[in-house]
């Protein structure tokens, strides 16, 4: 559950009441679209947005309430469009339990409805009062989607690459994940009028945030279960994404190890999914306390992303933004 959703549980339902509008839209033309956006997601995104909003606005009017719930709806459209346009890339058949819409519909109209969604959003901005904090919010965002877009070609680029290097790793999760909780955080703080240390502040919490987020996401994919992610364990390592546990695996394990670690993810890539490979691998992510070393570095950022928020007023939305950076490292999916 997403832990800020009661503090902004009016902000939330002006959100999906925008969102389930575009989703009737896009929905004669791809049927599925309003499943997948209000099946299972936490919302994160918006709510980061909205959080970062209320924390900086407390007690002066919402001159920019308005702008503050469009633009956290079109972050959210935004990362509803990239799951698509990934579920696509990856082949996937399953996002939070549920087929996808490739599965369903076919790899086309799975795009198509991607890019309707990113197309449809925008239309959620028309009409807005336009000022320089409205220049600078949509400079955020058209930014944070180019970096996405850039995030998604270095990981796809990069697939099966045994050689990958933590740099590399950190440089894609950046653009593919963290780029829009720090463009929401930003954002909401921009909106609000906030003070260049303020949005300095909470674009730095929510960029340390979103890359624990992934680093979680990351370990989940072999420590969890199918029922509770909504997808098959070790997807990643299937698709070839060798992420930051395979990383560290890769360079601790003996030489013989490693060897054998190529060839199963040779063998992956080839097609070839053997049960007792992914146990082997497991059973190395095990003995080197990959894992482990992968989780630390999460909490390592997690602290980065409350030490962030240090210089800024108390407030219950200010722990609910300490409770979301706890949420991104303790969650189970």
């Amino acid at each position: 559950m997403n832990p800020g959703s009661e503090i902004i549980k009016k902000d939330l339902t002006l959100i999906n009441e925008k969102l389930l509008l575009i989703a009737k839209r896009i929905e004669k033309f791809v049927p599925g679209i309003k499943r997948q956006l209000f099946s299972g997601g936490k919302k994160l995104r918006p709510s980061l947005l909205m959080l970062a909003y209320r924390v900086v606005k407390t007690n002066r009017k919402d001159g920019h309430l308005k702008q503050a719930l469009a633009f956290a709806s079109v972050i959210e459209m935004l990362h509803n469009a990239s799951l698509l346009h990934d579920d696509v890339i990856e082949g996937s058949a399953l996002r939070r339990g549920k087929e996808t819409i490739n599965s369903l519909y076919g790899n086309k109209k799975a795009i198509l409805a991607g890019d309707l969604l990113t197309v449809f959003s925008m239309t959620l901005l028309s009409g807005l009062k336009t000022s320089k904090v409205m220049e600078r919010a949509l400079s955020i965002c058209g930014k944070a989607a180019e970096k996405l877009v850039q995030g998604e070609i270095e990981e796809v680029t990069g697939l099966f690459k045994t050689t990958i290097t933590e740099e590399e790793y950190f440089r894609i999760i950046i653009c593919k994940t963290a780029v829009l909780f720090r463009a929401a955080c930003e954002t909401g703080a921009v909106l609000a009028g906030a003070k260049t240390k303020q949005a300095r502040a909470l674009k730095v919490y929510g960029n340390n945030l979103g890359i624990a987020f992934q680093i979680t996401d990351d370990i989940l994919d072999y420590t969890s279960k199918e029922e509770i992610l909504g997808k098959p364990v070790m997807s990643d390592l299937l698709e070839g994404k060798l992420t930051l546990p395979m990383i560290y695996l890769l360079k601790s394990s003996g030489k013989e190890e490693k060897m054998r670690l190529h060839r199963i993810i040779s063998k992956i890539r080839k097609g070839r999914k053997e049960k007792a490979d992914f146990n082997y691998v497991l059973k190395l992510l095990l003995k080197y306390s990959s894992l482990e070393r992968a989780q630390k570095k999460a909490n390592y950022f997690v602290k980065k992303a409350k030490t962030a928020l240090r210089d800024l007023p108390e407030s219950e939305v200010k722990k609910a933004l300490f409770n979301m950076a706890e949420f991104a490292i303790k969650r189970e999916c």
